[in-house]
């Protein structure tokens, strides 16, 4: 194995996958939106589609504030899992590492890692056709 190159790690995330998947995905910044779920029906409620502020009046005449307050609704949160953010990658981390879905449904097509900050080495074990094996230290 030969050393090929090194990674800098500056937000301590590192994301493998194909360039034109990657560049598909949402890379708007990351937005959460209030969801509201009915803990009877549970139909959901979210925040710029069903309402807009807390004082709107939701259904059986109150507000979504009386609703939350009377036990009714409970409060959730939800984001696109797609984003291609910071915030969503390091959600939902387990054993350093996530696999992220893209839009159109696929999975397996990228990861994400939690790392520390700093320079990680990049190994390969090369052959006639090129680039047979990848490694990546993080601990040097």
């Amino acid at each position: 194995m030969q050393k090929i190159g090194e990674i800098l790690l500056d937000s301590g995330v590192l994301v493998l996958g194909d360039l034109v998947e990657i560049k598909k995905m949402n890379q708007k910044p990351h937005t959460v939106h209030k969801v509201l779920i009915d803990i009877h029906t549970q139909k959901t409620y979210t925040q710029g589609l069903d309402f807009q502020k807390f004082t709107d009046t939701l259904f059986d005449d109150k507000s979504v504030n009386q609703l939350l307050a009377e036990h009714i609704l409970e409060e959730m949160e939800s984001s696109n899992p797609n984003e291609l953010s910071s915030e969503n990658i390091l959600s939902g981390l387990e054993k350093g590492f996530k696999q992220i879905d893209f839009e159109n449904g696929i999975a397996g097509k990228a990861f994400a890692a939690l790392l520390s900050e700093g320079v990680a080495s990049v190994y390969a074990e090369m052959s006639e056709n090129g680039i047979e094996k990848l490694v990546i230290d993080f601990k040097n």
